[in-house]
């Protein structure tokens, strides 16, 4: 320190360098006592918190930052199944986080038969409480009962040819490409088919993705906030940073955040007051039937959860497209065997509806399955709080109070614990003569682990629209075209997930059918 002062009164002609030293010793304090924390709470979570019987990364758990790190990254989703390959069903990732592989975890965390556990959501990340995904208890209730019947069988019938127009659109514009012989992006074609054909049924107008075949400010606002979110997890963590990010990039953090929602409602309320489009079937008709009743819906709460559906509703169903292509491309069988199901159902490309292909193509339906595993579209864990009081038991486990516990998707689906030859694409694991033959190799999977809609009183309302828009629009790709992975996507399984998958090209050879 002596040596430290007096270099500064030698350069900067400082005589008096009593405050200089009163300031640094201040710093260094300071300093010392920031590190002496650090190493405290590194001790008491590695030897005496509750949570110190259950296994996981050491690092991690003594210093919970680094886990922020490893996630901006977008490598932390593989090193967790790595870390369940390595510890077991249950793993430690953080002083208080418990990440779960066991079947039973999903209706110890998530099930019906005990008290809610509230979802948890880190300090940095703002989750709106109008929308159906964060709301408490009671909201959710109400918001599940007025959209309940946009998800329904009658719902269904009346949505089918508003998804039609834009399934013929893709077919179209697959057909352009097949007649340019030249590689085509299926990753660009799913995200605006979905986005187009959700933007239609949630406010009555497309945003013309398919039509002029290019992105939009949504798709990217998407894009970028998934991007950031492994940041505002970080910013959470670390106040420090969080200024520094705000004060950086605030202002442009929030700008895009006021558009976005300036836009969401301007559509919404469009739609809301439009009406002409009453008796449509979309997602606002149905909504809108909940006016006078006791759960109807505000208008700023229709606002949150059409931004919510087109969310939800879109980029994980172009995101299992894309996976279900990429794996059946891989795995010439598979392909091979789908398409002659689906060539042999049918007689004609009219029949091609979702009530038959929900009844003639049982194949299919466990392409997708095997898809919806090996590339789930949610591919981390969904945590929830243990509420204040006794501990609790989870998959054999007692886990306190503030605890933070989740399935985590990726690890489970890929985990030879639940699923034999877990790391391949094999749609017959699915099958009546797997599931009920002793016999077969994948008899004793544990497919009760695979819950990728989720589970409980929480699960996805929208889990029926989405296997149907699924199959149709396999189907009719399969139907109308000879497919073939391009070599520049041989890997195109490893990418990085930030929050969901990053979803580079996916370069695939589009063929016009020959017979």
């Amino acid at each position: 320190m002596a040596e430290i002062l007096r270099y500064l009164e030698r350069r900067v002609n400082i005589h008096d360098v009593s405050p200089l030293q009163g300031t640094l010793n201040i710093v260094i304090i300071f300093t010392l006592l920031g590190i002496a924390h650090l190493c405290f709470n590194a001790v008491y979570n590695l030897y005496f918190h509750p949570l110190r019987h259950i296994p996981g990364p050491r690092l991690w758990i003594a210093f919970p930052m680094t886990r922020a790190l490893k996630m901006i990254s977008g490598d932390s989703e593989y090193y967790i199944r790595s870390l369940h390959e390595k510890y077991g069903e249950t793993v430690r990732l953080s002083p208080a986080a418990v990440s779960f592989i066991n079947p039973q975890a999903w209706k110890d965390i998530y099930g019906h038969g005990h008290k809610d556990y509230p979802k948890h959501y880190p300090k940095g990340v703002h989750m709106d409480p109008k929308k159906i995904l964060s709301a408490n208890a009671s909201d959710h209730f109400r918001y599940r009962r007025a959209m309940l019947p946009v998800f329904s069988d009658r719902a269904l019938v009346q949505q089918e040819p508003l998804i039609r127009v834009y399934v013929d659109l893709l077919v179209g514009r697959l057909r352009e490409a097949s007649q340019a012989k030249a590689p085509t992006d299926m990753v660009r074609w799913y995200n605006f088919t979905t986005f187009d054909l959700i933007a239609d049924l949630a406010f009555g107008t497309p945003l013309q993705g398919l039509a002029e075949g290019k992105s939009n400010a949504w798709l990217e606002n998407i894009k970028n906030m998934m991007r950031l979110m492994p940041i505002l997890v970080m910013v959470g963590m670390s106040p420090l940073f969080g200024k520094m990010l705000y004060l950086l990039a605030g202002s442009k953090i929030r700008d895009s955040q006021d558009n976005h929602m300036a836009h969401v409602t301007k559509l919404s309320m469009d739609r809301i007051n439009r009406v002409k489009q009453a008796d449509r079937g979309d997602f606002m008709d149905y909504l809108m039937r909940s006016r006078g009743q006791a759960h109807e819906l505000t208008d700023e709460e229709l606002v949150a959860n059409s931004d919510l559906i087109m969310l939800a509703g879109s980029e994980t169903t172009a995101s299992l497209l894309s996976g279900v292509t990429y794996w059946l491309l891989k795995t010439p069988h598979a392909l091979k065997r789908v398409t002659e199901e689906v060539r042999n159902a049918f007689n004609s490309e009219d029949e091609i509806t979702f009530n038959e292909t929900r009844a003639r193509l049982p194949y299919m339906m466990a392409c997708l399955d095997e898809g919806l595993r090996l590339f789930p579209p949610i591919p981390l864990g969904l945590p929830r709080i243990i509420p204040k009081g006794p501990p609790v038991q989870i998959s054999g486990w007692t886990i306190p109070q503030d605890s933070v516990v989740s399935v985590h998707h990726l690890s489970a689906y890929h985990s030879e614990l639940n699923f034999h030859r877990a790391q391949e694409y094999i749609p017959e694991r699915w099958l009546p003569e797997s599931t009920g033959d002793s016999a077969s190799p994948f008899f004793n999977d544990r497919r009760d682990a695979h819950k990728p809609f989720s589970f409980g009183p929480r699960d996805c309302i929208g889990r029926n629209l989405a296997y149907h828009e699924m199959r149709l629009i396999m189907a009719r790709i399969l139907w109308n075209f000879d497919l073939a992975l391009d070599e520049r996507c041989s890997d195109w399984h490893n990418q990085k997930i930030l929050s969901i998958w990053e979803k580079p090209p996916l370069w695939v050879n589009v063929k016009e059918r020959e017979s």
